[in-house]
Formats: structure tokens, C-alpha cells, sequence
């Protein structure tokens, strides 16, 4: 994906700039490592814009609520997650992978926030002349979710907060460990996704694959299969039948995946699987199974919870 930045090349913007600035020098700050080098932030900053949909939800999740954050699609209404959570919060819409700078400054942050990824790969150059930006590191820890909660806590001085969210997150995954102790069940559950027209099963490396492997749910098959540092792999429709699992949830990338689905559904090997035999596949949101962010584990888990209650009732 091709990132492109929005500049106002007049000079009215670089005077914008210049006085946005020039305010937030004039404050007492605390200087930060990050992805990116250090940046000054503010002792106590109240006008924080997230420019990256994980550190929004983590940024979120910390107690903390921005004025605004830049998204690429409509999160009121795609990640329910949010519901309730984005209530005077400014969304920075672009479905054109556009940051408008200018807008940008006229919100007049204290503190930007944003991951090191390659589709902000520029940004932190423009942005850091707005406001202290601070780059926290993503690629460099594999889009570990969880520490990322740590990187933000960090430099949002949160540490206690952070070890609270994790605290309840691991009380949670006993909660779920409990329902099938209290069954006396042992399973073995995989979540495929279809993009592009193909199914990807997800491995221990990612975002639900980890959560169910902290629970000890995770079905560990190919897993020892090539590339081994991948999250994902690409299942031919001749491999269906080794996902032997107890239980498959699955999720359309996009709504028009959905019939990908339907027609998977219709393959003679389809009706191999064991999950399918036991009627336990389940349809997901691919936006919570994929979510990357603590928000987003809590409706997996919750979607866990339900499947496992209806299903072992």
C-alpha cells in the first residue's frame, strides 16, 4: 500500500506549524526514547492524537482518551469493540490512505502517537513538526500486542495501569480454561480467515492464535510446517481435511469473502473436516479475531466464552 502525505506547500501551513511548536516548547517537558530516537513530550499531556488504529485502542484502554485519531475505515461501525469508546473523539477519516496535515495542525496536539510500520514511514518527519510525535515500536517486536501495552504505558507514565490490563486479561483466559476444566472437555480449536479468495489458517504467532494458545486450545497443526515464523499460512483446499480440530471459527476479511465461504462449504472435502462432522464452525468477525490490541482480545474472549458455553452447555 502506497502511503502518501498531504502537504500544504503555502505559508500559511509552515506559520501553523511554527506556532504549534513553538507552544509546545514553551511547556516543561520529559524527554522519551522511542522507535525513531527521543522526543521532549509534555509532563502531562492533554491533546494526544493517535495516527494508527493499535496505540488508539491501547491509548484507549490506558485510561486515556484522545482528541482525535486517524483511521482508514468506519470504526463506530465495524469494530464493535469501540462502541460507546469514541464518543468525542474526532475521527480523522481517509479511505484515500491520506493524512491531512493541516488538518492535523489545526486540532493543535501536544503529543502524537504512532507505530513504526512501513505505511507510516513517513509521517514521523512531518508530524514531529507539529507536536512531539513519539514512534513506538511495532515491527520491531512482530506486532506483539502485548507489548505494545507496555511500550505505551511507558511513555504515557501508565506502568500500573498496563500491569492491571494484563492482570485482568490472564484472569479472563483462566475464566475460559475453567469452562472446559468444569466440562472435563479437551479441545482443540483453529481460526482460518479467506482473503483474496483463500483460506489462511492462523498459527501460534498471531493475534488469535496466541490468545488461544495461552487458553490451550490452540490446535498445533502446521505449525511445524514450513516458514515457521509466519503467522499465517496459506491452506490449499486439498489440505482441509488436516485441520482436524474440535472446533473452526472462521471470518471473511471482507463481506464479499462470504461467499468464498459458501462455496468452501460446498467442496466434498469441506465435509471431512472434523468440526464440520461435529456442526462446530462458526462464523467471526474478522475484525476482533484479528484486532491486534487488547480491546480486541476481550471480544475474542468473549466470543470464546459464548461458542464454548452453546456448544459444552
Amino acid at each position: 500500500m502506497i502511503f502518501t502525505l498531504v502537504l500544504a506547500c503555502s505559508n500559511s501551513f509552515t506559520q501553523k506549524v511554527t506556532n504549534s511548536n513553538s507552544k509546545v516548547q514553551s511547556t516543561e517537558c520529559r524527554v522519551v526514547q522511542h522507535a525513531r530516537g527521543e522526543s521532549c513530550i509534555p509532563l502531562n499531556p492533554k491533546r494526544i492524537v493517535t495516527l494508527d488504529f493499535n496505540s488508539f485502542a491501547t491509548v484507549l484502554a490506558l485510561g486515556i482518551k484522545p482528541i482525535a485519531t486517524w483511521v482508514t475505515t468506519e470504526i463506530e461501525d465495524d469494530f464493535r469493540y469501540f462502541q460507546s469508546k469514541v464518543d468525542g473523539i474526532e475521527i480523522l477519516r481517509s479511505s484515500s490512505g491520506q493524512i491531512n496535515l493541516e488538518k492535523l495542525v489545526l486540532l493543535h496536539p501536544d503529543l502524537i502517537i504512532v507505530i513504526s510500520h512501513p505505511f507510516f514511514e513517513g509521517v514521523y518527519k512531518y508530524a514531529s513538526q507539529i507536536a512531539p510525535t513519539v514512534v513506538l515500536p511495532w515491527i520491531e517486536h512482530r506486532g506483539n500486542w502485548k507489548q505494545h501495552i507496555q511500550d505505551a504505558a511507558k511513555v504515557l507514565e501508565r506502568t500500573e495501569m498496563a500491569t492491571q490490563i494484563m492482570n485482568d486479561y490472564n484472569r479472563r483466559v483462566q475464566e475460559v480454561k475453567q469452562l472446559l476444566v468444569n466440562k472435563k472437555r479437551s479441545l482443540r480449536i483453529s481460526f482460518a480467515y479467506v482473503a483474496s479468495g483463500q483460506l489462511v489458517i492462523t498459527r501460534k504467532k498471531s493475534f488469535a492464535g496466541g490468545i488461544l494458545d495461552d487458553i490451550g486450545l490452540l490446535n498445533p497443526i502446521f505449525e511445524e510446517s514450513r516458514d515457521k515464523h509466519l503467522a499465517d499460512l496459506l491452506i490449499s483446499e486439498e489440505l482441509l481435511p488436516k485441520i482436524d480440530s474440535d472446533i473452526l471459527f472462521v471470518a471473511p476479511l471482507r463481506k464479499g469473502d462470504r461467499s468464498i465461504i459458501k462455496r468452501l462449504q460446498q467442496k466434498p472435502l469441506w465435509n471431512k473436516l472434523k468440526a464440520v462432522q461435529q456442526e462446530q464452525v462458526y462464523l467471526v468477525d474478522f475484525s476482533v479475531w484479528r484486532g491486534l490490541n487488547i480491546l480486541a482480545a476481550h471480544e475474542m474472549l468473549n466470543d470464546l466464552s459464548k461458542y464454548l458455553v452453546r456448544t459444552y452447555a
